[in-house]
């Protein structure tokens, strides 16, 4: 083999391993619902551009909301993905806080009734006196 020939043949595989690694991007973003029909045209062999895909903001959007990772690697990231693991993770947290703070009621509640109880088993009203002394 030819120098000419092993350098045809390097530039070949390098073209088909951009090829490759672009097709995997493209079924990646076509994997993102309504994403793949805003997908730019590109030539064979060309490496997918996060420029063009930054000029189409729907399809940036799309990607950056849906795929965080492929966003970065696009660099089409808005970090709308970590606003919305932070919206979540407070929505825990309130759901957290109100499931205890109803516990907390119950329990009030519950040793209220209690007390009602014992007060009217023992005859008196709330505030210590007799029922039948008014």
């Amino acid at each position: 083999m030819t120098d000419l020939d092993s350098q045809i043949d390097q530039q070949h595989r390098q073209v088909e391993e951009v090829e490759n690694q672009a097709r995997q991007i493209e079924a990646r973003i076509c994997r993102i619902q309504g994403a793949a029909r805003y997908l730019p045209h590109r030539r064979y062999g060309s490496a997918v551009d996060g420029n063009e895909i930054r000029k189409n903001l729907t399809l940036a959007s799309l990607i950056a909301r849906r795929d965080a990772p492929l966003a970065a690697y696009l660099g089409v990231a808005s970090g709308e993905h970590r606003r919305r693991e932070e919206e979540a993770e407070a929505r825990a947290m309130a759901a957290e806080s109100m499931r205890l703070q109803t516990e907390r009621l119950r329990q009030q509640n519950q040793q209220a009734q209690h007390q009602r109880y014992q007060q009217q088993l023992a005859g008196v009203d709330q505030w210590g006196r007799p029922r039948w002394a008014r």
